[in-house]
């Protein structure tokens, strides 16, 4: 009975093994750069469920394989505010604009959203330069950031 039980494991195992590796993959390359339009080096992608499928290189370049139906990735790195972005269904070359993490202190929360909301409604001058100076490939960017805004956690009692 005892080999029976670990025969079914096994074959468990083997079979949800292969129904993961049967999604189809699409692979995405870019380069992750920031609001000074330098490289983020070993900046770390996820994806929705926030598991690490990427990393930077010394100069933000990247390549990382995901499923075809991913939509939502996000970028993060060590003193940087954490971007979400939504991919286009066309994508193959992936530029993203990561801001430096802000201080802000005695601001009541709306007053941080709306300046960090600020410096978000740049990211497309800054795409831009970017691409005008010829740090990115193409013109418009076929992902788009998403604006998160800042919500406190409701205090302990």
């Amino acid at each position: 009975m005892c080999y029976l039980n670990a025969f079914l494991t096994f074959l468990a195992v083997v079979f949800s093994l292969g129904t993961t590796r049967a999604q189809p993959t699409k692979t995405l390359t870019g380069r992750i750069l920031s609001d000074h339009l330098e490289g983020v080096p070993r900046a770390n992608i996820f994806a929705q469920d926030t598991t690490v499928i990427g990393t930077t290189d010394m100069e933000g370049y990247f390549k990382i394989d995901v499923p075809v139906n991913t939509n939502t990735l996000l970028f993060a790195s060590i003193g940087m505010e954490w971007t979400r972005v939504n991919l286009s269904a066309d994508c193959s070359t992936l530029e993203v604009l990561l801001l430096y993490a802000a201080t802000y202190d005695f601001m009541s929360v709306r007053r941080v959203n709306r300046q960090e909301f600020k410096r978000f409604k740049h990211l497309p001058q800054l795409y831009q330069k970017a691409y005008e100076k010829g740090f990115f490939k193409s013109r418009a960017p076929c992902a788009f950031p998403i604006f998160t805004k800042w919500v406190p956690r409701p205090a302990k009692r």
